[in-house]
């Protein structure tokens, strides 16, 4: 009786064990598989700003292009605008390079106080429907940025939180690589917050 009672403890612990393994080998895995394709290979250090591996090329002519107005010893907060506008946009509406529903882009144009909400009903509107493509064989069709045209960009004050800010309306226009029905327009409010922009308001 007692030998029996031990083999079912046996047999229990080796069960967890096969449970417990075959999971840290998926999280393994995943977590792999994530650093690869999110692998930066460039940066903006100072702004926070990151470039990575599964970025289109219409983000990362837009983003080189960025480092430049950044890197200049008087930055032209105008383009800065600009071009932050493209990227998030960019970023925002290309689903095809995400990796789940959970992977929301544009959030480091964001201001640190509306990235979580923002994430919040980024995920269950926009990416809602996105499919796991964590083993890269997702067929869903997604829609693929293929430009961000600024059309407008007027300087104003805007009071967020409070207080007031030097601020930028910029009006964009999106293509896509084939139109899927997504938007085609978006209108950003932009904040100067000590010398670094911020993205406070879309629509």
């Amino acid at each position: 009786m007692k030998k029996s009672k031990v083999n079912k403890v046996i047999v229990i612990f080796i069960i967890v064990g096969i449970v417990l393994f075959g999971f840290l080998g998926y999280k393994v895995k995943n977590d792999f598989f994530k650093g690869s394709v999110h692998r930066k290979v460039d940066s903006i250090d100072f702004y926070g700003y990151t470039l990575s591996k599964n970025d289109t090329e219409v983000y990362k002519s837009n983003f080189k292009e960025l480092s430049k107005v950044l890197n200049e010893k008087q930055i032209n907060y105008t383009d800065y605008a600009k071009l932050i506008s493209k990227l998030f946009v960019i970023d925002l509406y290309n689903l095809d390079n995400k990796l789940a529903s959970t992977d929301i882009g544009g959030l480091e144009f964001l201001h640190k106080d509306l990235k979580e909400n923002f994430k919040e009903n980024m995920g269950s509107t926009l990416y809602n429907f996105v499919e796991s493509n964590i083993d890269g064989k997702r067929t869903q069709e997604l829609p693929i940025v293929k430009d961000v045209i600024v059309d407008d960009v007027f300087e104003t004050k805007y009071t967020y939180n409070k207080t007031e800010y030097d601020a930028y309306i910029v009006s964009t226009t999106i293509s896509y690589e084939k139109d899927l029905g997504y938007p085609k327009n978006m209108k950003l409010t932009i904040i100067n917050d000590n010398n670094i922009l911020y993205i406070v308001k879309g629509e």
